[in-house]
């Protein structure tokens, strides 16, 4: 029988529904005059699982490429967020630190309780400037390359006669062990131990943090704590402070020893700067690996062309070092073009400034951000940008001769931004560069690489879903063969 009182309480509730969501999902007055991603194809593109990369490409970039925009907004993280897609906005906000300071990243989500929030990325004035004084400090105390070609031996011994090798997983354990040996003075073992208990404890903290629902929603962390998640990190964290303590009766030749010997930081501001040295040292670096080898599997004429210039630059048989690494300029484009086109950091940590800022664009257009507003950096969309790189979905190593060969392309390299910018780009930089062309020097001398036929990442590299917003290509196999060198 039809009860009317059963259909007002269905309407009610629908009404309820559609208010809240119109209430959540509308950006605020002073927001609305700035151009917006349409908030439909965002909520599926979360509740799909759609990885970052893909998300900008397919619903950020058009408001750059087609639409002429600098900046877009976009619902990200419980909140209306402006994302900075035009060069010269993302310019003047990062060399005007004191106007635009890191914004205080909310509570609720677990990401930041891995973190830490008292570390060289987040901290913002004084403190950062006492971060930032130790940890550039530190690295130029070492530039350990004869570590990297000790543990890129190790990997190739683990990788046999070759074969097909799921090549993401063997570029984590290299950066996991890199990071581990020069930056913490710790041996993670991940190379040659199948099993590492810390390895299998990061990637369940990491899938944990990783839930689309509770990244959308962080509220949902308040209202439905994931206690099991949370003792997971909780633990984890402990971990890095066993290491610190241990670290401070044994001293080594690495990055902490260094910083333990500059005064005036906490346990707690050291752990911190720990574990954002683990996951950019080893996720980010492992990433950009991953999509090197990918971009010269794809090329063999740009693989033969490296190797060439390898072979002649390591002539005497030579172990790479400072003097020849510096000879392989070919080698090093190829790394750029890869950081350009798969780049490792989507976006930047938000910045949000006290007071009104009226931005400008290359274009010439102005937009009003009221104060605290938060602001993004868009990597992604910037390397992306058909009006900076000509053909931008394209491999072209020969972009950073300023000449492209074949297609004409004149590149400038201040648009190369996977470091980010300004004073507060990563003071690891020069580090990382480092690592990536002694790896990569060591491969191309020892192994020759294709992509199979049948690999899901034949048209473009896949992806995984990450918390922290970076390009990590999964479960990418690779065909290695061993290259026959000549005898000394």
């Amino acid at each position: 029988m039809f009860d009317p009182s059963t259909s007002w309480q269905i309407l009610l509730a629908l009404v309820a529904v559609s208010v809240l969501a119109k209430w959540m999902f509308t950006p605020p007055a002073e927001l609305r005059h700035l151009p917006r991603v349409p908030i439909l194809p965002l909520l599926w593109s979360y509740a799909s699982g759609e990885v970052e990369d893909v998300r900008i490409k397919r619903l950020l970039l058009p408001f750059a490429n087609e639409k002429g925009e600098g900046v877009v907004l976009v619902y990200a993280l419980g909140r209306w967020i402006v994302h900075v897609l035009d060069h010269q906005i993302a310019k003047d906000l990062s060399d005007n630190i004191s106007l635009w300071p890191k914004e205080e990243p909310p509570d609720a989500m677990l990401l930041w309780r891995f973190v830490g929030k008292t570390n060289v990325i987040l901290s913002n004035g004084e403190a950062w400037t006492r971060h930032s004084h130790v940890v550039k400090s530190a690295l130029t105390r070492n530039l350990p390359i004869s570590e990297f070609v000790s543990l890129g031996k190790k990997l190739f011994k683990k990788m046999g006669n070759g074969g097909r090798i799921k090549w993401d997983d063997y570029t984590m354990r290299f950066t996991l062990d890199a990071v581990g040996s020069t930056a913490l003075g710790h041996n993670f073992r991940a190379i040659e131990d199948d099993h590492s208990p810390f390895v299998a404890q990061y990637n369940e903290v990491m899938d944990g943090i990783a839930s689309p629902l509770y990244i959308v929603f962080p509220k949902l962390e308040k209202w439905f704590p994931r206690r099991e998640v949370i003792k997971n990190i909780d633990n984890l964290v402990n971990k890095f402070q066993k290491i610190l303590e241990h670290k401070k009766e044994n001293k080594g030749n690495d990055m902490l020893t260094y910083m333990l010997e500059e005064p005036g930081m906490t346990d707690e501001e050291y752990r911190d700067n720990m574990v954002v040295f683990f996951i950019a040292g080893h996720d980010t670096t492992a990433g950009a690996m991953s999509s090197f080898a990918y971009y010269l599997a794809k090329n063999p004429h740009i693989q033969k062309r490296a190797r060439e210039e390898v072979i002649e630059a390591l002539a005497n048989d030579e172990e790479p070092d400072v003097t020849n690494l510096r000879k392989m300029n070919y080698v090093q484009a190829c790394i750029r073009e890869s950081l350009r086109i798969n780049t490792p950091i989507t976006y930047m940590v938000p910045r949000s400034s006290a007071q009104p800022v009226d931005v400008k664009a290359s274009n010439g257009k102005t937009y009003y951000l009221p104060p605290n507003t938060s602001v993004i950096l868009n990597i992604t969309s910037i390397h992306h940008n058909e009006k900076y790189w000509p053909n931008a979905g394209a491999f072209i190593p020969e972009r950073f001769f300023g000449k492209s060969e074949k297609d004409e392309i004149r590149v400038d390299a201040s648009l190369w931004l996977p470091f980010a910018l300004g004073p507060r780009q990563c003071p690891a930089r020069n580090f990382a560069m480092y690592e990536l062309r002694t790896l990569a020097a060591m491969l191309l001398l020892e192994w020759e690489w294709a992509l199979p036929e049948s690999s899901p990442h034949s048209d473009y590299p896949k992806n995984g879903f990450s918390p922290f917003a970076l390009s990590l290509p999964k479960d990418m196999y690779i065909d290695f063969k061993r290259r026959t060198l000549p005898s000394k």
